[in-house]
């Protein structure tokens, strides 16, 4: 195989990869606080054979405000910690709460949200409120607002993005080196909800373009097959 047929194939294949991305990213466009995925180009990928590699944009998307009390949205940096259905603690930044039939603070993906002493659980119909610093508090049924009782902290957590990764699931994991320890100066807006960080528009940019690239990179291909069976052709005449 020629050199420029190595080059111009091993360029497709990252090209379909950054699509896979891209695709990926724009199917996740209305999901609550995703965080898109980036696809890079490998150097020397001639000769590596890798086809690019792909990280995550942990930039913060915009504030959506609802106005739902149980919908919260970590202003700036920080990290939920929370526990999926499965058991595996994971970070989050989804704050589209509710609580379920078992009295437990969850999210829309049913993963249960963590206080500083374990999953969180509301008493049954409880008048539950939540402070910008996490706080979760509720009124007994039949109580005033004198008779609020504190329940404990969302645990709130700022580790180093270079400590975290996402799985091919979504989820955002942390490393054994990861600092998990209660973070004071994450803090939450209230009725309000984190957008993915997706941009809808530069995304539909990116897909055309590299859906031009790929069909130019075919049609080197293509070019480079040709000018090898005429070669071929012209040695056997010789």
């Amino acid at each position: 195989m020629s050199t420029v047929l190595q080059l111009a194939a091993a360029a497709s294949r990252q090209i379909l990869n950054a699509q896979a991305a891209v695709t990926h990213n724009l199917a996740n466009a209305g999901t609550t606080a995703f965080k898109a995925d980036l696809f890079y180009a490998e150097q020397g990928y001639a000769k590596s054979g890798e086809s690019g590699s792909t990280t995550v944009d942990f930039s913060a998307g915009n504030m959506s405000y609802t106005g739902n009390d149980l919908d919260i949205a970590i202003a700036g940096e920080g990290w939920m910690q929370v526990v999926t259905p499965d058991g595996e603690e994971i970070l989050s930044r989804r704050g589209d709460l509710r609580i379920n039939p078992a009295g437990n603070l969850v999210d829309a993906e049913q993963n249960q949200i963590l206080g500083d002493g374990g999953p969180i659980n509301v008493p049954d119909r409880s008048q539950v409120t939540i402070g910008a610093d996490g706080t979760i508090s509720y009124i007994p049924q039949g109580e005033t607002a004198l008779a609020t009782v504190v329940l404990g902290r969302i645990l709130l957590v700022n580790p180093d993005p270079e400590s975290l990764t996402k799985g091919l699931d979504g989820n955002i994991r942390a490393n054994a080196e990861a600092n998990l320890e209660p973070a004071a100066n994450v803090q939450l807006a209230i009725g309000a909800l984190e957008t993915s960080n997706v941009n809808p528009i530069a995304s539909m940019v990116q897909m055309i373009e590299l859906s031009r690239s790929f069909e130019s990179h075919i049609q080197t291909m293509k070019s480079a097959d040709e000018l090898d069976a005429s070669s071929a052709s012209l040695m056997r005449l010789e």
